[in-house]
């Protein structure tokens, strides 16, 4: 289907501002077992505390989330489900987040001595993930930096030394920078559209991570390392909003954010380095079911 480019500017130019809707469907309750609640779970009784349906909106949850892991149930990488890229700022922030997260991981790896490992990660964000993204950027007047992405595939691939690679990747840093300007501050830095960027980043962390381990065995180290970037740049966005005293004021965003760091401090022992063993006992469902919990307590912010 073409896209008029006309149209998609006119409506590229209104606001929108992201309402989150809580994923129950990814099984809260089912997950409590093996995600402690702790604190977060105080949070999130609090924020709730006027909704006496959550209990039974909790209970009903139960299950589903082995079946939407078994479905394939979510977005995936870089899609975004019926909303446009071209007008969602959570979904466009969400896109970039996606790609520094494959780079962050890349360079990483280049550094710790896995050049090999590295040199996938730095193919997929100019293949797939900044095609897709192409559009929207033309849309918002952002520039592009898709040379910048070549570089530096080219610069690891060749085996270079790391300190050019690191200046290729300070160029890409700038690209996506840029790139994430073309979204005015006010939307840019909104607590909504902040936990939509991290909610969008951490569902699809979920779903690679459940793709990379099968009965205990790691069966696809590319998706457990991406599932590692994807949160790491979800905690950044976190750190970010914790910082925004003026954001942080808002109704529910400081309850919100303490679920979101607990529940990220919760799943960290999913990863245990970089290269990952050939077996590890960990249950990808963690991921979902913290996913779950921080979308819910975002969805009380006012």
């Amino acid at each position: 289907m073409s896209i008029d480019p006309s149209d998609a500017a006119a409506k590229a130019t209104a606001p929108v501002r992201f309402r989150l809707q809580p994923i129950y469907r990814l099984g809260i309750a089912a997950l409590s077992g093996s995600v402690a609640i702790g604190s977060s779970g105080a949070a999130l009784a609090a924020v709730h505390s006027t909704a006496p349906e959550l209990a039974v909106q909790l209970a009903q949850a139960e299950g589903s989330a082995t079946k939407a892991m078994a479905e394939g149930e979510g977005e995936g990488e870089g899609e975004g489900g019926k909303a446009s890229i071209l007008r969602d700022d959570s979904l466009y922030l969400a896109r970039l987040g996606l790609i520094r997260g494959h780079l962050t991981i890349g360079v990483d790896l280049y550094r710790n001595g896995h050049r090999e490992a590295a040199a996938t990660h730095m193919k997929h964000p100019a293949d797939e993930l900044y095609a897709g993204l192409k559009p929207a950027l033309d849309v918002r007047g952002a520039p592009g930096f898709a040379e910048a992405l070549q570089q530096l595939a080219e610069q690891v691939e060749a085996g270079t030394e790391i300190a050019a690679v690191e200046e290729a990747f300070a160029a890409v840093e700038a690209g996506l920078e840029a790139a994430a300007s073309a979204v005015p501050k006010t939307q840019r830095t909104d607590a909504e559209i902040r936990f939509g960027v991290i909610i969008q980043l951490l569902r699809t962390a979920a779903q690679e991570y459940a793709v990379a381990l099968d009965n205990g065995q790691v069966v696809n180290a590319h998706e457990y390392q991406d599932a590692l970037g994807f949160v790491r740049v979800a905690r950044a966005e976190l750190d970010a909003l914790r910082a925004d005293d003026k954001q942080m004021q808002r109704a529910g965003v400081a309850a919100a954010v303490e679920v979101a760091r607990t529940q990220l401090d919760g799943i960290a022992d999913l990863w245990t380095d970089l290269m990952p063993p050939a077996q590890l006992d960990r249950d990808p469902g963690r991921l979902f079911g913290a996913t779950a919990r921080i979308e819910l307590a975002a969805s009380a912010i006012q």
